[in-house]
């Protein structure tokens, strides 16, 4: 990838963030928090695949929260447009990022096996 789609991919990030957690004003989202976490935009500018992490009480909001976002492209794109000089203003393709989910459930077993190792050492001492 070119530092320029690099410098590309990170300011659009960067609006995108802003975008999502300053001007949506659907109170559905008021109490989620919502993290871009990645980027990825075609070289020609036409396209743009954005990662997303979602942070809520209820593990039902996310795929609501994914499709309130896929809703509200329109608006998300005019609000870029605005912010950004580029050659076009990419379709957004919002994809939910897993991966603070994957680490979170590999943390928990780790320290299970660990907690379970302590417990076995302790009552074989005994």
């Amino acid at each position: 990838m070119s530092n320029r789609m690099m410098r590309a991919d990170s300011e659009i990030s960067r609006v995108l963030s802003d975008i999502i957690q300053n001007r949506l004003s659907d109170p559905r989202l008021s109490n989620e928090i919502i993290t871009v976490t990645k980027v990825n935009t075609s070289s020609d500018f036409r396209h743009c695949k954005v990662w997303i992490s979602i942070l809520s009480k209820n593990k039902n909001n996310k795929s609501k929260i994914l499709e309130l976002l896929k809703k509200s492209s329109g608006f998300i794109k005019r609000e870029l447009g605005q912010d950004l000089d580029l050659p076009f203003i990419p379709e957004l393709v919002f994809e939910l990022d897993e991966n603070l989910e994957y680490s979170e459930r590999i943390n928990n077993i780790l320290n299970e096996l660990s907690l379970s190792k302590e417990n076995n050492d302790i009552e074989s001492d005994n």
